[in-house]
């Protein structure tokens, strides 16, 4: 950390975010890469209340990026798009809360004791996936991801997102759109740390995880990525019970 970043989370300006404490729980990230976060601006809450469309969930997604996009430091030769996306919403309510100088407080129905009960959302009581030791071993901490039956596993980037969201949107123009419905993605998990993808590369890996895969390739794809499944959940966790918070969170009124 230079002596500006320094001073600046001496002043309480910046906050480090330790990345093993992300959904992604760091695994993915090469070893020098750091994040910290700065408080938003006004101007940032003011356009985020004011473009927000609680019936667009395209709007909000990119509304909450863009918060994260803005207010975020990472090491030098690293971007926004090496994020993996997993890990966007956790930063944006870590800004939130950064930034309004309190907590984020959810209430739920405990049913075992039939009250409602408050929990925070915090490193805490996040709910992390538990990675046994079988699966561990298969690790490459160097290439910083899953060598599982010769495939490289990792969480996709908000890069690689982004571009694929760009092509479909690109597609639904086309006579032929509606195919691209049934197509299978998730090749998507097997880029390794690419923060960039190309139309042209996108078509030729829809052609290879689609049509020339071998059925006990695609299955063992498939296999691998269920594994990992559980990386790309949220919940929370309080007394061993796992509490949802996809419908507990109020994205519109997060700044109050």
């Amino acid at each position: 950390m230079n002596l500006t970043n320094l001073i600046k989370n001496l002043l309480n300006l910046q906050k480090k975010v330790d990345t093993k404490l992300l959904p992604s729980q760091g695994l993915f990230y090469k070893e020098d890469f750091e994040i910290q976060i700065k408080k938003a601006d006004i101007r940032d809450i003011v356009e985020y209340e004011h473009n927000y469309k609680k019936d667009n969930l395209g709007e909000i997604i990119y509304r909450v990026k863009k918060i994260v996009e803005n207010n975020l430091i990472l090491t030098h030769g690293y971007c926004f798009n090496d994020l993996k996306s997993i890990d966007i919403i956790f930063l944006f309510l870590e800004i939130v809360k950064f930034t309004n100088g309190k907590p984020i407080s959810l209430s739920y129905f405990d049913e075992e004791i039939g009250i409602e009960d408050n929990i925070e959302f915090n490193s805490t009581y996040f709910n992390y996936f538990h990675i046994d030791d079988k699966i561990m071993e298969s690790y490459d901490s160097k290439q910083r991801v899953f060598i599982v039956d010769e495939y490289k596993y990792s969480l996709p980037s908000i890069g690689v997102e982004n571009c694929l969201t760009s092509f479909l949107i690109h597609k639904t123009n086309q006579p032929n759109a509606i195919v691209y419905n049934s197509y299978y993605y998730d090749f998507t998990h097997f880029l390794d740390d690419k923060n960039f993808i190309t139309f042209k590369e996108i078509e030729n890996l829809i052609q290879v995880f689609n049509f020339d895969i071998e059925d006990t390739e695609l299955k063992k794809v498939k296999k691998i990525v269920k594994i990992f499944s559980p990386l790309q959940k949220y919940s929370l966790i309080k007394n061993g019970r796992v509490i949802d918070i996809n419908s507990k969170i109020d994205l519109e009124k997060i700044w109050k």
